[in-house]
């Protein structure tokens, strides 16, 4: 699942991701974390939002 960033600048694997940028490969306790910090969001699956409008 992957994730993008919403809020400040997120620190993973040795690299920096800014506002606008998609992390991959997040731990579940890690993916968690930052979404209960708010600086995280979960990538929402465009092709299935159109499909269901």
């Amino acid at each position: 699942m992957a994730y993008v960033v919403v809020k400040g600048t997120v620190r993973h694997n040795g690299r920096s991701f800014v506002v606008g940028e998609e992390i991959s490969g997040l731990k579940k306790e890690e993916a968690e974390r930052l979404v209960k910090l708010n600086a995280v969001e979960e990538q929402k699956d465009k092709k299935k939002e159109t499909a269901d409008k």
